[in-house]
């Protein structure tokens, strides 16, 4: 795989884009399952010492934003607090690390959870929401994020469950510092990242700035529903994001 120096389009996922995606991964699918219908709870995110609960891993901070609205149970559902979402860091940064010529993703290979998944497209619908997978076996990438290996946050999603099965993320929350992840692409190269970091975030403080705000290097964004079902609304009540960063 070659490297390559930066373009305007691969700097950042701009702040509306990410103000849209914020709320496009609201609402999704309001009619959710009910509790009794769905399998086990999928794993939470790991604290780094060792013990499971709501974190951030390291005190990412909490949107201004905010939605309503629940997420259907499987759905990658981010909420944010009142007043609409804080908008994402678009500054520019010099660029550190490896950079790949922009390529579409196909498929998401997660060695550790032995996922192995085809990636299809994800845009906005007319109501400006942004599209989920419409079955439990396929990931999705947010087409308005860099690729992956683009600089910038790459932003692919998934359900965590669909139909009241396991979904192709529903193990996302078991992933740890230092795993791999594998990203196929349309030119026949594969996108190899490291993750930094796991977080799990009660829906109404999901931190856009810290999963969708411009970074200094190539980088991913895994992203999923996550902790309980709430039985009356039908959803999980956190969400769950991988981050990692380019290696080759």
């Amino acid at each position: 795989m070659s490297a390559v120096e930066s373009t305007p389009r691969s700097r950042r996922l701009t702040a509306s884009a990410a103000a849209v995606v914020v709320f496009g991964l609201i609402g999704i699918g309001a009619t959710g399952y009910a509790l009794s219908q769905q399998v086990g709870t999928p794993p939470n995110a790991m604290a780094p010492s060792g013990g499971a609960g709501h974190s951030g891993h390291g005190g990412a901070p909490s949107p201004t934003g905010s939605t309503t609205g629940p997420s259907s149970s499987g759905s990658p559902g981010a909420h944010a607090g009142h007043g609409g979402p804080a908008l994402a860091d678009t500054e520019y940064h010099t660029p550190k690390g490896p950079l790949l010529e922009r390529s579409r993703p196909t498929k998401v290979i997660l060695p550790t959870l032995g996922v192995n998944a085809p990636i299809i497209d994800l845009s906005l619908k007319p109501d400006r929401r942004m599209e989920v997978p419409d079955n439990g076996t396929e990931a999705g990438w947010f087409t308005s994020s860099p690729t992956p290996g683009e600089l910038g946050p790459s932003i692919i999603a998934a359900h965590v469950t669909h139909e009241s099965k396991p979904a192709v993320f529903f193990e996302l929350g078991g992933m740890r510092q230092g795993d791999r992840i594998e990203v196929e692409r349309e030119d026949g190269t594969t996108a190899t990242f490291g993750v930094t970091e796991v977080g799990q975030y009660p829906k109404a403080h999901f931190p856009s700035d810290k999963v969708y705000g411009s970074v200094d290097r190539a980088a991913l964004r895994l992203i999923t529903c996550g902790g309980v079902l709430d039985g009356e609304t039908g959803s999980h009540v956190d969400n769950i994001v991988v981050y990692a960063h380019l290696l080759s």
